[in-house]
């Protein structure tokens, strides 16, 4: 079974900024449904799809996100859901 974990528990982890890694995983998640409208499918990223995100977006090395992510205990391979979808 697939881990998950709620994008309420990316709030208060930040990269550049307080907020920041939830701030794009609700955006992601947001364009995710959008995309999947009218199909079977169901989209999401994992937290190391989140960090290879956030580090095309910001320009910044993909390392120094990751070294974010592995310093707050964030299972690289699970799955960012909705708070509701993650239990």
């Amino acid at each position: 079974m697939t881990e998950k974990i709620g994008v309420s528990s990316l709030k208060n982890i930040s990269v550049l900024y307080e907020g920041d890694i939830y701030d794009l995983a609700c955006l992601l998640l947001k364009v995710n449904e959008a995309k999947d409208r009218g199909t079977n499918s169901k989209s999401r990223h994992t937290i190391n799809g989140l960090a290879k995100s956030y580090s095309m977006l910001a320009d910044i090395d993909l390392k120094r996100v990751m070294a974010v992510m592995t310093r707050n205990d964030l299972p690289l391979g699970a799955v960012v859901e909705y708070d509701a979808d993650a239990s």
